[in-house]
C-alpha cells in the first residue's frame, strides 16, 4: 500500500485558495470588486463627457492595473503570490499620487484604493504595513490636492478608511488561516485515533490467536493422542471400533488444520498475503460428506457443478452451511440426509433435509452454530431459511454466483 504527502502550502497560497473562504468573506471581496469598478466606470464616464486633468486617467490606469494583478495568476519572482501583491500595492499607491500630482481629483481614486486594500490584505499582505502604505498615500494625495494642509479632515478620513480596510482583510485572513488550521488538526487528530483503533484491534486479534493456540490447539493435540493409543490397543477383530476411531482421527486432523487457518487469519493484518488455499470452498463439499459417510451418517447426496466462477466469499458460505447443517443432524436428527446444490442462473442453491430425531430440542437453542450460519450467508449477500416442521428439519441457503446482494 502506497502513501502520497501533498506538498505543503504557504500561508499566502492558503488565504489566496477562494475555495478555504466561508460564503460571506467571498461575497465581501467580489462586493469590493464590483463597487472599484462601478467607481472606475463612472469616473470614465465623466472624463469622457466633462473631460478632466491627464493625472485622472492615468491615476485611473495604475489602480485599475493594480486591481487585476491582485485577482491575476500573474508570477512574477521566487515567491510569485507575494511579490504580485507588493507590485499591486505600489500600483495602487501611485494612483492617487498620480492625480493629485497632474493636477486631478483623488477623491474617486483614493476611493478606489479602500476597496483594494481590503482585497490585498485578505489574500496575505500584512494589515499594518498595507494600510500604512495605501493610507500615506491617500493621505498625502487629498493634502497636496486641497491645500489645506496637515489638519485637512478629507486626508484623515481617507488614511482612517484605508487602514481600517486593511484591517479587515488581515482580521479576515487570520480567521480563514484559524478555521483551515482547525480543521487540519481535526483530520490528524482523527487519523491518529483510528491508527490507535486499528492497533488495539491488531493486538486483541493477537492476544485471541494466542488464546486459540495455547487452549484449543493443545486440547486437541492431546485428543489426537488419545486416539491414537487407542486405536493402538484395541483387538485385532474390532474392525468397526478401528474404522470409526480412525474417521475420528482424520477428523480431528481437519481441526487442527481449521484450527491454523484461524491461526492464521487473527496474526495476520487486512491486506497481507494469506494462506495459499482457502480453509473452505465449495469444491471441497463432497470431501465433507466422505468424511461424514466414513464417520457412519447415511447421505443422500445431489450435487451439482458450477461453470461460472464463484465468488471466494459464496463459496466459504456454501461449504460452512453444508458442514454446519451435516453436524447438527448428527446431533439432533436421525435417518438419512438429503443435501442437495443446483443453480438457477446466476443463483446458487443449497438444501440440507433430516428427519428429527424425538424430543431432540432445536439446534438453534443449544448453541450459535445456526446464528453463525445466518451471519455467513448473510455477509455473503445471500439468504437463508431454516424450516422446524414435526418431523423433520431443513435448511435453505440461498447465494448469488457472483457474490452480490440477493434480492
Amino acid at each position: 500500500m502506497t502513501s502520497s504527502v501533498a506538498p505543503p502550502v504557504t500561508a499566502d497560497e492558503m488565504t489566496l485558495d477562494a475555495g478555504v473562504w466561508s460564503p460571506r468573506i467571498r461575497f465581501l471581496d467580489l462586493a469590493c470588486l464590483v463597487l472599484s469598478l462601478l467607481a472606475a466606470a463612472t469616473e470614465t464616464y465623466l472624463l469622457l463627457q466633462d473631460g478632466g486633468a491627464v493625472g485622472d486617467v492615468v491615476g485611473l490606469a495604475l489602480i485599475l492595473i493594480g486591481i487585476g494583478t491582485v485577482r491575476s495568476r500573474l508570477r512574477i519572482g521566487p515567491r510569485p503570490l507575494s511579490t504580485r501583491l507588493w507590485l499591486a500595492t505600489a500600483l495602487v499607491a501611485l494612483g492617487p499620487l498620480s492625480v493629485t500630482a497632474l493636477g486631478g481629483d483623488p477623491l474617486v481614486s483614493w476611493t478606489i484604493v479602500v476597496f483594494t486594500a481590503f482585497s490585498i490584505t485578505l489574500r496575505g499582505l500584512p494589515g499594518a504595513l498595507v494600510g500604512g502604505i495605501l493610507g500615506a498615500a491617500a493621505y498625502l494625495a487629498v493634502i497636496a490636492s486641497d491645500g489645506l494642509g496637515a489638519v485637512d479632515p478629507t486626508a484623515f478620513v481617507a488614511l482612517t478608511c484605508c487602514f481600517t480596510a486593511a484591517a479587515t482583510g488581515s482580521a479576515l485572513r487570520s480567521y480563514v488561516r484559524y478555521r483551515t488550521e482547525f480543521a487540519e488538526r481535526t483530520r490528524q487528530t482523527l487519523a491518529s485515533r483510528d491508527a490507535e483503533t486499528h492497533q488495539r484491534v491488531a493486538e486483541e486479534r493477537l492476544r485471541i490467536a494466542r488464546d486459540l493456540h495455547d487452549i484449543v490447539g493443545h486440547e486437541i493435540a492431546v485428543l489426537n493422542i488419545h486416539l491414537s493409543v487407542a486405536q493402538v490397543n484395541l483387538p485385532a477383530d474390532a474392525i468397526a471400533a478401528k474404522t470409526s476411531l480412525e474417521s475420528a482421527r482424520t477428523s480431528v486432523q481437519s481441526v487442527l488444520g481449521e484450527t491454523q487457518r484461524i491461526l492464521h487469519v487473527l496474526r495476520t493484518s487486512q491486506g497481507e498475503e494469506g494462506l495459499g488455499t482457502p480453509a473452505a470452498e465449495f469444491d471441497r463439499i463432497p470431501a465433507l460428506i466422505g468424511g461424514f459417510q466414513q464417520a457412519g451418517a447415511t447421505i443422500d447426496a445431489n450435487l451439482c457443478a458450477v461453470r461460472a466462477q464463484l465468488d471466494p466469499e459464496v463459496s466459504t458460505a456454501a461449504y460452512r452451511v453444508v458442514e454446519e447443517a451435516l453436524t447438527n443432524s448428527q446431533k439432533h436428527g436421525t435417518g438419512p440426509v438429503k443435501v442437495t446444490t443446483l443453480t438457477r442462473g446466476p443463483v446458487l442453491e443449497i438444501t440440507i433435509t433430516n428427519a428429527k430425531r424425538p424430543g431432540a430440542p432445536l439446534p438453534g437453542r443449544r448453541g450459535y452454530g445456526l446464528v453463525g450460519m445466518r451471519e455467513r450467508v448473510a455477509s455473503a449477500g445471500g439468504r437463508l431459511v431454516l424450516r422446524d416442521e414435526d418431523d423433520r428439519f431443513a435448511v435453505e441457503a440461498t447465494l448469488r454466483i457472483d457474490g452480490s446482494a440477493h434480492a
